[in-house]
């Protein structure tokens, strides 16, 4: 078994990929705690730099587009859970008027 290489913390570092047009879709090693602001600054590439630029502007739409597909996916599971609470809410109510009447 492979084991992943360790950040300055001593923690396991995260694969992750990079978003920005300048490496689109480019993996990287990096410290776990650099999200909540207390990362050691450990960085490492994983997969070699694209040279050509066609690449790199495709890549980049490709990622956008997929950022855009997750945040729709998330307000439909939105809506939907503030749907359903609503009708729970109308049903409740509507039971508590027949059991008072």
């Amino acid at each position: 078994m492979r084991k992943e290489p360790l950040c300055y913390c001593g923690l396991a570092a995260d694969h992750k990929m990079s978003r920005p047009p300048t490496n689109p879709g480019r993996r990287f090693l990096g410290c776990r705690r650099y999200e909540i602001g207390e990362g050691c600054g450990f960085f490492r590439w994983v997969d070699p730099a694209i040279e050509e630029e066609h690449y790199k502007t495709l890549l980049a739409a490709l990622i956008k587009k997929s950022d855009r597909c997750h945040c729709q996916r998330r307000q439909g599971r939105s809506k939907f859970k503030v749907v359903v609470i609503i009708i729970a809410v109308v049903v409740v109510l509507m039971l508590a008027i027949m059991l008072f009447i």
